[in-house]
């Protein structure tokens, strides 16, 4: 299922929103990050900033982006 990754300020975590729902995103959830035409699997994580780790390495996420997602 495809979906947008948003973040919410006021909850300060990360969203999935599909269909006009949003769901909470915790650490630890694994997901599919769509990238251009590839999808990358990764687990979101938190530390000082949210992020996702992808092969061993972690990006860090931009609050204001919205990521596509496979979950």
């Amino acid at each position: 299922m495809n979906a947008d990754m948003i973040y919410d300020n006021n909850r300060e975590c990360w969203m999935m929103e599909r269909n006009g729902r949003t769901f909470n995103l915790h650490c630890g959830e694994c997901f599919e990050l769509i990238i251009g035409n590839s999808k990358m699997p990764c687990r979101l994580e938190l530390d000082n900033q949210w992020y996702v780790i992808i092969h061993e390495s972690r990006f860090n996420l931009r609050v204001r982006e919205v990521y596509k997602i496979v979950i």
